[in-house]
């Protein structure tokens, strides 16, 4: 059972890894992003409102400043704000 536990983690650990490596790189504006940011939700959270709402607020950061920031990608700017 330890066993399972410590093997679903790693697998989920890789799963959040993989997809901060791909989806943000393809993002060239922010609405791009806001739905890469959707996309975590729904596969992490199951689509929670609270983290779909979390990523309505960095959309707005984003449509102002031209960069993304979150808890789980580091600041990137140069995104369009559309």
């Amino acid at each position: 059972m330890r066993k399972l536990l410590h093997w679903s983690v790693g697998a989920g650990a890789i799963g959040v890894i993989a997809l901060l490596a791909i989806g943000p790189a393809e993002a060239k504006t922010c609405s791009d992003r806001l739905r890469v940011c959707q996309k975590f939700c729904v596969r992490s959270e199951g689509g929670s409102p609270a983290c779909m709402a979390v990523c309505g607020g960095y959309l707005q950061t984003c449509l102002n400043s031209g960069c993304w920031e979150s808890r789980y990608v580091d600041k990137e700017c140069g995104f369009t704000r559309q």
